[in-house]
């Protein structure tokens, strides 16, 4: 029994004073992690690489056609303008250009929202885990505390054992108490560790973080919670963009019915070394005729144009209807989190007002109670059973109201 008695106690110790995980950890703030992990975060990075992508091509929007550059020289024609030197260019209506610049802007536009809504998600699972990770943490504060009780617990029922005030099942059932809370307290820390990991890989990070609260804190929800408009979401400003950018994109597809324009200039040009059958060539007597060209390219064929722009108007549609099942499905997510909230609410007030407080009191008079022979150890076991559960649903009572706080605030965009 003695053997038991002291791999009990060392196991105490060993959770009560755990071995140091890694040498690096930093102790940091939920808006130090926050900020990290947007420096660090692979989509925050390619999201904001795209939106780069998109300003660049902005560039594009007066892209014109080469120009041609052509040299003619017929030895059978004399002297006439087939010799010549040429530059020819085209162009589209200037319509056009505007209406391509506009559609880039646009789509421009629709990659910083999608920025902001993969920016809002990552700041709603860096919040949520690190919460987690300060429950995990309060979760294995509670079970060391309890472990110290349970140990003096054993150490009271095997005094009484050897005083033969009790039989033997008294200080077995301590011991078994001991062993049971470090079974817990070693899940506790498994735990947390992966909870550790969790947040290393949304922050892009090796390293171990220690939150900066001490004790586990209770999220005060922002003002207007009950108030939610699904149209002010960064998910919503997404759609937004995206109807604006298929407008633009409706509005160049029709600039296909408009004319393009060809402009081209030529000069005389005789190669005097080249004349292969000895024809006479003279230039003008007034030197190298200029030319010029100008034209007009109607389309004349509508067809292939016109279901170019009936798709791009069901391309808006398409857009349109998703947007409304999105805002929808919002609006039905944000009540169902509501009613989470309302419930959790409930349950944290009560831990709050009366269940921690009792938590206290039972461990503090069942401790008196039993050394002073006043209750036997099945009652006391009990009791101390009741104690630390009450302790752990508070911390999980927390714990769910944080969690539905962080969800409320992600779905409005406050993050």
């Amino acid at each position: 029994m003695m053997k038991q008695k002291i791999n009990c106690i060392l196991l105490a110790a060993l959770f009560i004073f755990p071995p140091v995980i890694n040498a690096q950890e930093k102790v940091k703030s939920l808006q130090e992690c926050i900020r990290e992990a947007v420096e660090n975060n692979l989509s925050i990075k390619s999201g904001k690489i795209a939106v780069k992508q998109a300003e660049d091509l902005q560039g594009t929007a007066f892209n014109i056609d080469p120009t041609t550059v052509s040299l003619s020289q017929d030895p059978t024609s004399g002297g006439s303008p087939d010799n010549s030197f040429s530059l020819s260019q085209s162009f589209d209506f200037p319509t056009v250009y505007f209406s391509r610049r506009s559609r880039l802007k646009a789509e421009t536009g629709l990659e910083r929202s999608r920025l902001e809504v993969t920016r809002n998600e990552l700041v709603k699972q860096i919040s949520s885990i690190y919460y987690q990770l300060l429950y995990a943490k309060e979760n294995i504060r509670i079970l060391q505390e309890q472990d110290s009780i349970y140990d003096h617990f054993a150490g009271t029922a095997t005094a009484r054992f050897k005083a033969g005030e009790t039989n033997r099942l008294e200080p077995m059932n301590a011991e078994r108490l001991c062993s049971e809370n470090k079974m817990e307290l070693q899940k506790a820390e498994k735990n947390y560790q992966n909870i550790q990991l969790n947040l290393q890989r949304w922050m892009n990070s090796d390293e171990w973080i220690t939150p900066a609260e001490s004790t586990l804190p209770v999220i005060e929800p922002l003002d207007g919670s009950n108030d939610f408009n699904p149209e002010q979401t960064p998910l919503n400003r997404v759609f937004e963009s995206k109807k604006t950018a298929g407008e633009k994109n409706l509005n160049l597809t029709r600039q296909g019915f408009l004319p393009t324009f060809n402009i081209a200039l030529r000069s005389q040009y005789l190669i005097p070394g080249f004349n292969p059958y000895h024809i006479t060539r003279n230039r003008f007597d007034k030197g190298n005729c200029m030319g010029f060209e100008i034209g007009i390219s109607l389309p004349l064929f509508f067809g292939e144009q016109r279901a170019k722009v009936r798709a791009a108007k069901r391309e808006i549609a398409i857009i349109t209807l998703r947007q409304e099942e999105t805002l929808n499905s919002l609006n039905k997510e944000y009540q169902i989190v509501m009613n989470d909230y309302r419930k959790a609410k409930n349950v944290l007030d009560y831990y709050r007002t009366q269940g921690k407080e009792q938590a206290h009191e039972i461990n503090r008079i069942s401790q008196l109670a039993y050394q002073k022979g006043e209750i036997d150890y099945p009652e006391y076991i009990l009791n101390l059973k009741t104690a630390i559960d009450l302790h752990l649903q508070y911390a999980n009572a927390v714990n769910d109201y944080n969690q539905t706080v962080i969800t409320l605030n992600y779905l409005q965009g406050n993050q």
